[in-house]
């Protein structure tokens, strides 16, 4: 199934011409794809079956976990689980001329229909796994020009979310204690039945970083990029501070759940260099957390735990996450996250997120269901990646958008500025905006993102 469609995601022929020198002899083709940007993998795979007819191309990462029926109608074959071994059993059969279609954890297609291997049971031997490939030898950058992989362009792509600085991302665990509607955690949970966190040990964790590190020369953060640092025990956590702060020493961030908190395992990374928490709250509505987002949390602990959170402003930069603009929110639903970010302490920084409705999750199937996605396709994922309100064109939303932006502007309590935004916020005020069309507060909410980028990239100069 061609892709014909022009959009500024996909490349240009020209560019995918420069990739033959490299592709030639390659006995098979392997892709990592995000939801986000299947539609450029569908694209390259595309051009390398007609380039390099006979030479299969296997797809595997999150939108296959996700969605395999999406990939197969593009790839010779899905990796739909963990891969650690599935594609070196995979690649073992190819060299040796076996049938590849036998491979456990991979999908294909037969006469039409889809046809699932069986699968493996999750991989626990995280410890055995090889460090992240970091060579620059044989690595390569496309971007309107094929250039080679160099520690300058690593180190600039590096430098991102959540200090703008090169960052080293590492996962030292895998699972979550969740299953959110809106999260492709929940197809682990459909393939093997049940949440299987599986840890790394510390020596293992603290040792690739150690080396990684050391390479790379330009890392200033580590972001811990765990769904939940937090479900380690107290002792766990601890022999990890005392391993960290001694071989690595650098400035740290986790992120965790209200479920997961607790105070003591925060004091025992502080003394290590931790300086970022995140944690999610999605929603001051329990509705929504409870029938929407299937988000097993309360408000109320949430709200808690944020206010213990604030005792440590001085010393973390604190973020809450939430999501917004959900097809399946009211105008109350809005109200209440935006009373609850209201009544945040200061130095709490808010991160918005609009809903991604990524293909395979159930919030995904509800929204192909009631007709608000368009029907299954490669571009159904291209949202994921929006900005701009679509379904809560409402006061309460904009609402939301001002507040976060006078937080990022000043980390301190106004007092006249917080009697205002309860002003804007009374049932009077709403009640007045209600009459207004939706075109009004998108146009609103699109303005105060401009003022929000033109202000960071000022910051950042």
């Amino acid at each position: 199934m061609a892709l014909t469609r022009v959009d500024p995601l996909l490349y240009q022929h020209d560019e995918l011409e420069m990739l033959k020198p490299l592709l030639d002899g390659a006995g098979a083709f392997l892709l990592s794809v995000y939801s986000s940007y299947a539609v450029r993998a569908a694209q390259v795979t595309d051009w390398m079956h007609q380039c390099f007819p006979g030479v299969p191309v296997f797809w595997g990462g999150p939108h296959c976990i996700s969605a395999p029926r999406l990939g197969l109608a593009h790839a010779d074959g899905v990796c739909f689980s963990e891969a650690d071994e599935a594609v070196i059993d995979l690649i073992d059969r190819i060299a040796r001329g076996a049938d590849w279609r036998r491979t456990p954890n991979f999908a294909f297609q037969a006469d039409g229909r889809e046809v699932r291997n069986r699968v493996l049971p999750p991989f626990r031997a995280l410890d055995s796994l090889p460090y992240y490939d970091y060579d620059f030898d044989g690595h390569w950058l496309l971007d309107r020009e094929l250039v080679p992989m160099s520690r300058e362009i690593l180190k600039d792509r590096l430098a991102s979310w959540p200090l703008r600085v090169p960052t080293f991302y590492y996962l030292t665990s895998r699972g979550c204690p969740h299953n959110c509607a809106y999260c492709n955690n929940c197809r682990y949970q459909a393939l093997w039945g049940t949440t299987q966190i599986r840890l790394q040990g510390v020596e293992r964790s603290i040792a690739e970083m150690e080396h990684q590190i050391r390479r790379l020369g330009f890392i200033e953060f580590v972001a811990l990029a765990d769904d939940d640092f937090f479900v380690r025990s107290r002792d766990q956590i601890a022999d990890f501070a005392e391993h960290y702060r001694r071989r690595i020493g650098l400035p740290f961030g986790v992120a965790f759940s209200a479920q997961t908190w607790r105070k003591e395992k925060l004091e025992l990374l502080l003394d290590s260099g931790l300086t970022v928490v995140q944690m999610g709250v999605q929603s001051g509505s329990q509705r929504v957390l409870d029938e929407v987002y299937r988000r097993n949390v309360s408000v109320d602990k949430t709200r808690e735990v944020a206010k213990h959170l604030s005792s440590f402003a001085d010393r973390l930069n604190l973020s809450l996450d939430f999501i917004i603009d959900t097809p399946w929110e009211t105008r109350e639903d809005c109200y209440q996250t935006f009373r609850y970010i209201l009544g945040l302490p200061p130095g709490i920084f808010v991160n918005l997120f609009f809903l991604a409705c990524f293909p395979g999750t159930p919030l995904y199937d509800r929204a192909i269901a009631e007709g608000i996605i368009d029907p299954e396709s490669q571009w159904s994922g291209r949202p994921s990646a929006r900005s701009r309100l679509r379904y809560q064109r409402n006061w309460e939303t904009v609402l939301i958008l001002a507040l976060r932006l006078l937080r990022l502007a000043s980390r301190r309590r106004i007092t006249a500025l917080d009697t205002l935004m309860h002003t804007l916020g009374s049932r009077p005020v709403r009640l007045v905006m209600g009459l207004l069309p939706g075109e009004f507060f998108s146009a609103l909410a699109r303005l105060i993102q401009r003022v929000q980028t033109t202000a960071q990239k000022h910051k950042k100069r």
